[in-house]
């Protein structure tokens, strides 16, 4: 099947990490891969023809970190905020993941899928073509596996409209009436193997801060998922300056997330790596959070930016990804280019498939979105508002505002 994107006025690509706005081009699509990026001076026949006229045509937003299977939002904890009440003083009192944890035992697979579905074709209306999903909310290798089930159905049921990438994240909390000792030993000894076994998940992730999974432990999970063929990602220093960077460094995981207490140390060591700043600024604005990821020094060193939504019940309830990367700019002082960058080919990079989405180029998977605007900088303007015309999954029109 072949397919023309006609006459759009803007395409954005990058180059080398930069921003590249093409003008006069049309895109030629077959075989649900880009097969040109250039002015047609004569249409062929019998091709299904888009017309983009006054348009902006982008790679479809890679959303590299969510965890959207659970089953209500905590707004409670909203309130509780703005009293003045600390993300670990609610944890204390059984809020947090641990209140989350507790309805996601008591749900029922089959609903935890069909409000998860719903959400995830909710991202698809804003751009979203690729999305990750971390578990974490079951805390035992029983609900655990639950999500993983839930999780892999998405990706099987929704492949031809957005891609579902699967994180095992047994390691987001310590459970009700555990050590962190016995717990860290069933991650290594049971769920790690069995995930890696049953080919769950392609990722593990863990939430290093001191009062979570410190250092100590999170190296020895993360080090265990490497021996088993996992790839592995790290929460590091969102609360607090734990060691997290430093870890993600030295043990060269694909991806650093959050980083608000990153030092120079802890970055250089990423840069060694070539790991992925993932930044999450939604959850910054919702948890008002005075600390920021240290962007210039990130900026600096060279390493590559990805911005996410982090979408979850508790901290940010944003699943938008143009809402997402205008907080990237407002909030983190990025420029429209690299935050437009930091969504799609740094979010690829985060999973390891910027070799095949995130760019308009010649062989990459036709994952593109169409905005009902003639300039890209409106995206950023008009937040909140949906620009999202059409959405493109490997060449097939999935869905048309």
């Amino acid at each position: 099947m072949e397919l023309i994107i006609y006459k759009p006025s803007q395409v954005l690509t990058f180059e080398n990490g930069a921003l590249k706005v093409l003008s006069d081009v049309d895109i030629v699509i077959k075989d649900g891969k880009i097969a040109q990026v250039k002015k047609l001076s004569v249409l062929p026949k019998n091709i299904k023809i888009i017309s983009a006229e006054n348009c902006v045509v982008l790679p479809g937003f890679v959303d590299s970190h969510t965890h959207l299977v659970f089953k209500s939002l905590r707004s409670k904890e909203f309130f509780m905020r703005l009293d003045g009440i600390s993300y670990e003083q609610i944890l204390a009192q059984g809020g947090g993941i641990l209140s989350t944890v507790k309805e996601v035992r008591e749900t029922d697979e089959n609903e935890l899928y069909e409000i998860a579905r719903e959400r995830i074709l909710s991202m698809l209306k804003w751009g979203t073509t690729t999305v990750e999903i971390k578990s974490g909310y079951g805390l035992s290798w029983k609900h655990e596996l639950k999500m993983l089930r839930v999780i892999n159905r998405l990706r099987k049921d929704l492949k031809d409209k957005i891609t579902v990438i699967a994180t095992f994240m047994g390691a987001h909390a310590i459970p009700p009436n555990r050590s962190l000792r016995e717990y860290t030993k069933e991650l290594i000894e049971v769920m790690i193997p069995q995930v890696s076994k049953k080919k769950l998940a392609q990722f593990v992730d863990v939430f290093c801060e001191k009062f979570v999974f410190p250092p100590k432990q999170a190296e020895k999970i993360l080090t265990t998922a490497k021996k088993y063929g996992l790839i592995i990602k790290i929460h590091a220093d969102e609360i607090e300056n734990s060691g997290g960077t430093e870890l993600a460094g030295r043990l060269g995981c694909i991806s650093a997330e959050h980083l608000n207490y990153a030092t120079l140390t802890g970055l250089r060591l990423l840069k060694k790596k070539q790991v992925v700043c993932v930044l999450l600024p939604g959850t910054t604005f919702f948890l008002k959070s005075r600390k920021k990821p240290p962007v210039q020094e990130m900026r600096k060193l060279g390493l590559p930016i990805a911005l996410a939504s982090d979408f979850n019940p508790g901290t940010c309830p944003i699943y938008q990804m143009p809402i997402i990367i205008t907080l990237g700019c407002l909030l983190y002082g990025l420029s429209p280019q690299e935050a437009l960058c930091a969504a799609t080919i740094n979010g690829a990079k985060a999973l390891g498939l910027n070799h095949k989405i995130g760019l308009i180029s010649e062989g990459y998977d036709a994952d593109l979105i169409i905005l009902n605007t003639s300039n890209y900088k409106e995206l950023f303007f008009q937040l909140g508002t949906n620009l999202i015309r059409s959405v493109i999954k490997q060449g097939r029109v999935v869905l048309s505002n």
